[in-house]
């Protein structure tokens, strides 16, 4: 029975060592292989914490070398308001991501699209990202009553638009029945938001109404503002003045303008485009804040579509407010509009099917 006993023990413990070693070996293998969807989860993830300017937790995704100091970023108003992987590769130094991010400001006529190459690596069992290179792509800014545009590292700037390269009127979208067209306001140029493919911009213009429109860029032709000599000296108004005083008009790049809409006594608040452009997402506010919702274009035609949310919530006592855009589908949340309103029905996270259009409530 003893000899039993002892023969039991022994292939326990035989037992006991071959499954440790089988968990060293397990674990080794873990070390060494490389998951690309690890590695595009932490891309994402980068971006999603940067985007919600979350950095310490951004921190905590990207190697020593690599790691910022929130006291060291200054504050430029520009904030990421989408962004594509367009390119995702495994090599012998980890994964390599090419990465387009969209900025805007909220507060000034200002959009850029930068390009960023993002490495990958494996420190042990987590993904870091270990380097990071971006540049800006193209640029868009207001300067003495225009929209311009700046290519990469070029030093000439081209003009977008002016006012004169609006239309003088436009039909609001509440008008259904189109009776009466409105005059667009060209008092203030608004927030301006590019597309990803960098070939069209929505923009507003405003006073007490918000003209929302979508304009079409070529920014491959030759413009006179690229064609200056040094003879020439720029004028206001999108002008250039030769020598001998004749004037030439500096033909834009903005080729064609969609009129979404025009939102009376409103204020838009920021705009998306989905990703793959199709629809153009508006946050606005009624002057006297009676109401905050959300509005949806066709950017191929600029027609609000089917879904009204206007309609479908009760914006006395709620509010619609825009998430973000993913691949088919619209995030966004309807929160109270007061403390009193905390409990009703509408309240939680929403998503719209954009293949559908259809809305689901996700959760409370």
């Amino acid at each position: 029975m003893k000899k039993y006993i002892r023969y039991m023990s022994t292939i326990l413990i035989l037992f006991s060592f071959m499954a440790c070693g089988q968990k060293k070996v397990e674990d080794v293998k873990e070390k060494d292989n490389f998951d690309m969807k690890m590695a595009n989860l932490t891309v994402e993830n980068y971006v999603k914490f940067t985007k919600n300017q979350q950095y310490e937790q951004a921190n905590k995704l990207v190697s020593d070398s690599v790691k910022i100091n929130k006291q060291d970023l200054t504050e430029n108003g520009l904030k990421i308001t989408g962004y594509k992987i367009l390119e995702m590769n495994e090599s012998n130094e980890g994964g390599n991501f090419k990465i387009q991010v969209i900025k805007s400001n909220e507060g000034k006529p200002e959009t850029l699209i930068t390009e960023s190459e993002i490495l990958v690596k494996k420190e042990g069992i987590d993904y870091k990202i270990n380097k990071i290179n971006t540049n800006i792509k193209k640029e868009i800014f207001y300067n003495d009553g225009m929209l311009r545009l700046r290519k990469e590292n070029e030093v000439d700037t081209s003009l977008v638009t002016d006012m004169q390269g609006l239309p003088k009127y436009a039909y609001s979208k509440d008008d259904k029945a189109k009776m009466k067209m409105q005059i667009v306001p060209k008092t203030n140029f608004g927030i301006i938001e590019f597309g990803y493919e960098g070939t069209s911009v929505a923009m507003t213009t405003f006073d007490s109404d918000t003209f929302v429109s979508i304009l079409i860029l070529d920014d491959t032709m030759t413009t006179q503002g690229n064609n200056s000599n040094p003879q020439d000296q720029q004028g206001a108004g999108g002008q250039k003045e030769k020598a001998g005083g004749k004037v030439l008009k500096e033909v834009p790049i903005g080729k064609k303008v969609t009129s979404c809409d025009i939102l009376t006594n409103s204020k838009v608040e920021f705009m998306r485009f989905s990703l793959d452009e199709k629809y153009l997402a508006i946050q606005y506010i009624a002057n006297d804040n009676s109401k905050r919702a959300i509005r949806l274009y066709d950017t191929s035609n600029g027609d609000m579509i089917p879904v009204i949310f206007e309609e479908e919530y009760p914006l006395n006592k709620v509010q619609v407010i825009l998430q973000e855009f993913q691949n088919e589908k619209m995030k966004y949340k309807v929160i109270p509009k007061s403390e009193n309103d905390k409990n009703n029905d509408y309240i939680g996270e929403w998503e719209m099917d954009l293949k559908e259009l259809k809305l689901k409530k996700l959760s409370k």
